[in-house]
């Protein structure tokens, strides 16, 4: 407001909220006050001097997933996008958001971003998503999932105790999601050393093109 020139001479500025949005696993045990960080007693005459600032903590995980599932605000969605969910409660937890948005609409910037939150979430889950179409109007959010292909992974990886069995899960992943592959990429695949092929795996699970995967 200050650098935009938006105060009037001698005018101050409005009520500030201090807020530390908090997403780790563990929960937050840290102090709340900067003035509980110094070791000062309230006696000395440097007291009255010391930075004093309190913020407001707000960690998503301390919240009850099925308490949260009862409220309906983009608050509680948000929330229950960065706790832990199985496959269904995911895709609930979709439909529950696409509600959401039928509900309220003229909403298109706060559509946009829980757009990229649902993509980023079903990445982390080892889900893919269409690339077609607006993610929270398709009919079908989740068109693959992972789990079926990290079984296989492993399944082949185990049986043959090679790179080859994950390298021929890396082509059936790549041949389910983009048809057919050229057999110069299958060349790539099989010449390729493990690290490689685990990380082409990764991109596989969420690129929206087969040359993503390997560029």
């Amino acid at each position: 407001m200050i650098d935009e020139q938006r105060l009037r001479p001698g005018a101050r500025l409005p009520p500030l909220l201090l807020l530390v949005l908090y997403r780790g696993k563990q929960r937050w045990k840290a102090v709340t006050e900067t003035r509980n960080l110094i070791e000062l007693s309230p006696d000395s005459c440097l007291w009255p001097w010391q930075p004093q600032v309190r913020y407001r903590l707000l960690d998503m995980g301390s919240f009850p997933n099925d308490e949260l599932a009862r409220k309906s605000s983009p608050v509680a969605l948000l929330f229950r996008l960065e706790q832990p969910q199985t496959q269904e409660g995911f895709q609930a937890l979709v439909r529950d958001v696409k509600n959401w948005f039928r509900q309220h609409e003229g909403c298109e910037r706060l559509r946009a971003l829980f757009t990229e939150l649902i993509r980023e979430a079903a990445a982390k889950r080892g889900m893919s998503t269409t690339e077609s179409g607006h993610l929270l109007e398709e009919n079908t959010m989740l068109v693959d999932t992972f789990e079926s292909w990290q079984k296989q992974w492993f399944a082949e990886g185990e049986a043959t105790g090679k790179v080859a069995g994950k390298a021929e899960a890396l082509m059936t992943l790549l041949a389910e999601r983009f048809g057919a592959v050229e057999p110069s990429w299958l060349q790539r695949i099989r010449e390729a050393e493990l690290g490689t092929i685990e990380l082409w795996f990764k991109r596989a699970v969420v690129a929206p093109d087969l040359p993503s995967v390997f560029n």
